[in-house]
């Protein structure tokens, strides 16, 4: 019989699965709880937060969500972690994370609707941030419009010398007369 602190538990896990639109389960077997406090600290900072939660009870929270696709990942020690509106820097917090310890390792995710497995979610964790995507592309669409404005002011500054060039020959031609 389940007690009503577990029902707690699963209803609010199900409604912090249905707000985030990306999540990730994480393996984190061997981790203490110093390392653990250190990991939660930097997903926090990314704008994330991670929550330990015991398989079975995560189950029943993502049954009949879109986060269903996860449940073959629910095996082992299994934290998750709550994206909010940055699922690559959270990511990126846990793979960088999981690189100085070993025990740390993304099982798989959940991203804006869309499972995702562990080589994808480390894909997703070596894109550079945000800033720097939005600003290549700012670059890329900047760059041709730059380029026609360089061409039209050559051609611009052309016709003015030329102009100037036929005005002093006419001036000469006068002064010579």
């Amino acid at each position: 019989m389940p007690t009503p602190e577990k029902k707690t538990l699963v209803a609010q896990l199900r409604e912090d699965i249905q707000s985030n639109s990306s999540l990730y389960l994480t393996e984190f077997s061997g981790l203490n709880v110093e390392t653990m406090n250190e990991l939660r600290s930097q997903i926090r900072a990314a704008h994330g937060r991670l929550q330990v939660a015991k398989n079975r009870l995560l189950k029943l929270a993502i049954a009949g969500t879109a986060a269903e696709g996860l449940n073959e990942y629910l095996t082992g020690p299994t934290a998750i972690a709550f994206c909010g509106e940055a699922p690559i820097a959270v990511a990126k917090v846990i793979s960088d994370f999981g690189r100085d310890h070993e025990y740390l390792a993304i099982k798989a995710g959940l991203v804006e609707g869309r499972v995702v497995d562990r080589q994808q979610s480390e894909r997703m964790a070596s894109l550079p941030p945000r800033q720097q995507l939005l600003s290549e592309l700012l670059a890329g669409l900047i760059s041709p419009a730059a380029g026609l404005l360089r061409v039209l002011a050559a051609a611009t500054t052309d016709l003015v010398r030329a102009l100037e060039a036929i005005a002093d020959k006419r001036q000469q031609t006068e002064g010579e007369q």
